[in-house]
């Protein structure tokens, strides 16, 4: 039989705020020891095997979300390699996958210079607890339900450059003709098929270019959050970044091309929360073509525009057809059993039946969740499913998986 415990990484006990007496008297790190090490005697009651299929389901969306959560943070703050760059020319845009960054997104996040830190002597730098924030807002705007399918999310990051225009009209001018270069590589590879490793991805039923995308943009000039810190650490050293929110404001700027949209974009729902905009270089009139407001504000106000013209395109959707390319993990390990499982509920059932055949120590999966769902059992934790955090000491979602995460009903690719 395999050693699938091998794999089970230690938790990081120094920055785990559960490091505190479970139920059962011992500590964090001795109930972590204790369930490592424990083997539970075989055949499982129905009870037992009934709460495992349920763990496993979780698991099968926490994956998910996890991985996806790894390439957003990479995608929005961390290596140039993977952001568009908007330059003195439009150059950075040279594969199709960068390419796609442009679809299934209802806007552009544009950080400008002053947001940026130096390093290196170059302002480059985008802060990631900045992004943990936005990425928190938008995660709650959605009950915690996101559709992280083929890349949606809040919008498309674009790092300006020192050579970049410096204004807001300098942005607004050169969005649209960064977007058309995207389209033209979207439109190649999908006639010629000049990429057929990433063709396979690329379907148009899939990855579609937003209306809302060329009407309206967001941009982050300033770091308001950097001297809250400290003003809100909790006494467990953890800063819970829904708490300063909302001293991180963000501009909204119409670009004008809204003839694709099923009505025009006004900001007069914000005029009330409306902040001085504070820019020298804006020479238009405040609150009707530019706006900066409140990060959550501006969270909220793309998501319902973006659910206004989805309504107006689709009517009503249900559930996001399934992106394989997030998570390798949903194929079940078993060669028997194996294949692609679209749903929580065939992959948490493929690895049932494998585990009453094989054992349940056989597989990692299914070896972590009997540890899990006893030690829940008894008040402690074990192999946690919450999601990972983009940081030790910053706190951008809060809550656990429930079963509220419905199962996808089709899928492709």
């Amino acid at each position: 039989m395999p050693n699938t415990l091998n794999a089970m990484a230690s938790p990081n006990i120094s920055s785990n705020p559960h490091d505190h007496p479970t139920a059962t008297g011992r500590s964090f790190r001795d109930a972590w020891d204790h369930w490592k090490c424990f083997v539970t005697p075989e055949p499982i009651s129905e009870d037992l095997r009934e709460m495992i299929r349920l763990d496993l389901r979780k698991q099968w969306y926490s994956d998910r979300l996890n991985e996806f959560r790894f390439w957003t943070h990479t995608n929005w703050a961390r290596m140039d390699s993977e952001k568009i760059l908007l330059d003195s020319d439009l150059s950075n845009i040279e594969s199709p996958r960068k390419a796609t960054f442009f679809c299934n997104r209802p806007s552009a996040f544009y950080w400008l210079q002053g947001i940026q830190e130096v390093a290196c002597g170059e302002r480059f730098i985008t802060p990631t607890y900045v992004f943990a924030t936005i990425f928190g807002e938008w995660y709650r705007q959605y009950d915690s339900q996101p559709n992280i399918e083929f890349g949606h999310s809040l919008a498309n990051p674009v790092r300006v450059t020192e050579r970049g225009p410096a204004t807001i009209r300098g942005v607004v001018e050169a969005h649209i003709p960064l977007l058309e270069k995207a389209k033209s590589i979207l439109y190649e590879v999908d006639q010629d098929g000049s990429s057929p490793t990433f063709i396979p991805r690329l379907r148009a039923c899939n990855y579609r270019i937003h209306p809302l995308y060329k009407a309206l943009i967001l941009m982050v000039d300033r770091n308001e959050l950097r001297d809250r810190m400290a003003e809100f650490r909790r006494p467990d050293r953890y800063i819970r970044l829904q708490d300063i929110a909302h001293f991180q404001s963000i501009i909204i700027a119409r670009t004008g091309a809204e003839d694709q949209l099923s009505a025009p974009i006004s900001f007069e729902s914000l005029h009330s929360k409306a902040l001085p905009l504070d820019r020298i270089d804006f020479d238009g009139e405040p609150n009707v073509d530019v706006i900066r407001v409140p990060l959550p504000e501006a969270v909220r106000f793309v998501i319902d525009l973006e659910k206004r013209e989805d309504f107006a395109a689709f009517g009503e959707r249900t559930v996001p057809t399934i992106d394989r390319c997030i998570s390798e993990r949903c194929r079940t390990v078993f060669a028997e059993e194996g294949g692609f499982c679209d749903s929580q509920s065939a992959w948490a059932d493929k690895h049932i039946a494998a585990a009453e055949k094989h054992g349940y120590e056989y597989c990692a999966h299914t070896a972590r969740s009997i540890r899990r769902v006893q030690a829940q059992m008894v008040g402690e934790v074990y192999m946690d499913l919450s999601p990972v955090w983009f940081a030790s000491h910053w706190i951008d979602y809060e809550g656990e998986l429930g079963e509220q995460f419905q199962d996808p009903l089709t899928s492709t690719n």
